[in-house]
């Protein structure tokens, strides 16, 4: 005979959250704020709140925890005096991404904000359109036709900007 195992205390019940979410939250903060200590701290913000969910009994999962992170970063914009200049260091140039290709830099620049903040999430994170969708705060029909939208609006971007910065010395394709 077996006994039943007790049910998870908070504590575990934390780690176990912590754990799934913490490196995705503070790429997707890092990403927003510079400097990098900025994400650092709201990160740790971020576990204040879901530490606070967990004692309150609620089962959290990934995109839950990102859309808090969310909100955390959209409130300290509204709220910092320094809003501006943080918007301003937002620009795509001072982005920590990984893109080897400065086609795809290119191509990124020129999209619109919201058309960037559907397409980093779905390559770089690595989330579904039913998780952005919970992020976002939007159905995921409509994430869905959004993200199809911004790879359009991506791939019409590419051919003009190749185009406008070929390599020296060699033609444009056609």
């Amino acid at each position: 005979m077996t006994l039943p195992r007790p049910a998870p205390s908070a504590e575990e019940r934390f780690a176990a959250v912590h754990a799934a979410c913490h490196d995705t939250v503070y790429r997707y903060l890092a990403r927003r704020i510079i400097p990098a200590h900025l994400a650092e701290d709201l990160t740790g913000e971020v576990f204040v709140i879901v530490w606070e969910r967990v004692l309150d009994g609620a089962a959290l999962q990934v995109p839950y925890v990102v859309a808090i992170a969310r909100n955390l970063l959209r409130n300290a914009y509204r709220s910092s005096a320094k809003a501006t200049k943080l918007r301003t260091a937002l620009s795509l140039a001072h982005q920590r991404h990984a893109v080897q290709n400065p086609l795809v830099a290119l191509g990124l620049a020129a999209l619109k904000e919201t058309e960037r903040e559907l397409l980093l999430p779905t390559y770089w994170d690595s989330f579904t359109s039913e998780e952005i969708a919970v992020i976002l705060g939007a159905s995921p029909g409509a994430i869905r036709v959004r993200l199809h939208r911004a790879r359009k609006s991506f791939a019409a971007a590419l051919p003009a900007e190749s185009t406008r910065h070929a390599p020296l010395g060699k033609a444009a394709r056609p």
